[in-house]
């Protein structure tokens, strides 16, 4: 079943980070979509007390900021010198990028005000149409790539939507090759086999954010997690998760 897609028009789209996880290093937060049309079954983004849908009808539903670049436009005294996340409530690059092309409006307002850092975040291969103008950004830009797990099985059931990981591979690839600062996000770590993630991914990043399935309140496929509950077992689960991020030794 498709999305449910709404055309809004936002009344601003850097949002100041004053508390929680990215508020030590970053001053905005940036989402040109709200809602997101991958679906993955493990996101945090529900949990959120403004969240606009139950858990339950979390990737059957994308609000567009048509004005999301007008709205950079305007605040651009904000983004001078400026930590930006780009997106931490959204892909960036889902499928409805194809059509508005928000995600690359954004970044074309962006890099000509100056931030001081932008961090990127996707799991989809769609950002690689956008690889000259990331370039511009040069040392100011990094971009986190997700991948949770070598098996496509695992993905499919997790991240019904999602772009496959031999995409993401491509992706990170792309991105190392062309000196574009790229990292690994095993965010949540799915199951899979940790040696064979590591050869995956080792050949192109140097660093690697690792985090465990949290927030399992809001997740919306709980029968996968019964399924592969000896997986999340938390003690077998914490030392698979040491055990990847001991293989990427550049700090994060």
């Amino acid at each position: 079943m498709a999305p449910q897609v709404k055309e809004i028009e936002a009344r601003s789209i850097l949002t100041p980070q004053k508390m929680g996880a990215l508020s030590k290093h970053y001053d905005f937060a940036l989402n040109p979509y709200a809602g997101c049309a991958f679906g993955c079954s493990y996101c945090y983004v529900p949990k959120f007390p403004n969240a606009r849908h139950e858990p339950a009808e979390w990737g059957m539903w994308v609000e567009v900021k048509t004005n999301a670049p007008e709205l950079i436009r305007k605040d651009r005294l904000k983004v001078f010198g400026s930590r930006i996340f780009f997106s931490s409530a959204t892909d960036p690059y889902q499928y409805l990028e194809l059509k508005y092309r928000l995600s690359r409006r954004c970044l074309e307002e962006l890099v000509r005000y100056q931030p001081a850092q932008v961090t990127m975040h996707t799991r989809s291969h769609l950002m690689l149409e956008d690889l000259e103008l990331l370039k511009s950004f040069g040392d100011r830009l990094q971009v986190g790539v997700s991948i949770t797990t070598d098996d496509e099985s695992i993905a499919r059931k997790f991240e019904p939507n999602a772009p496959s990981i031999a995409r993401r591979l491509e992706l990170i690839e792309a991105l190392s090759a062309n000196g574009i600062k790229v990292y690994a996000s095993i965010s949540p770590l799915l199951p899979c086999n940790p040696e064979h993630l590591v050869e995956l991914i080792k050949p192109y990043v140097r660093r690697a954010w690792i985090d465990q399935m949290n927030w399992t309140e809001v997740n919306n496929q709980p029968a996968l997690l019964e399924e592969y509950k000896n997986f999340f077992a938390r003690e077998n689960y914490e030392r698979l998760c040491r055990r990847i991020q001991d293989a990427f030794t550049a700090a994060f």
